[in-house]
């Protein structure tokens, strides 16, 4: 986990978000994804299976979810949050 600057405002801890979440492709598995809490969050928040489905790559999990691919990489890479 990051550690914070110090004053308060938590930009460092946004900033390994941002590149932790950067390194998800389509080719990325779903449990790779849902060992990250914040990962975890949006998958739950677009309905991919992480249980049974931990096993597919996000590209997979997508379409079976019935969600857009590049919305949910753009969510899982933003740190506000992205609706679907």
């Amino acid at each position: 986990m990051a550690t914070s600057c110090g004053c308060g405002c938590g930009h460092k801890d946004k900033a390994a978000a941002r590149e932790t979440a950067a390194r998800y492709t389509g080719d990325t598995s779903v449990r790779e994804v849902a060992a990250d809490a914040t990962g975890l969050v949006v998958l739950e928040r677009f309905a991919l299976n992480h249980c049974c489905g931990a096993h597919l790559s996000l590209r997979e999990g997508a379409a079976a979810a019935g969600v857009d691919l590049e919305v949910l990489l753009a969510a899982l890479s933003s740190p506000a949050p992205v609706t679907a």
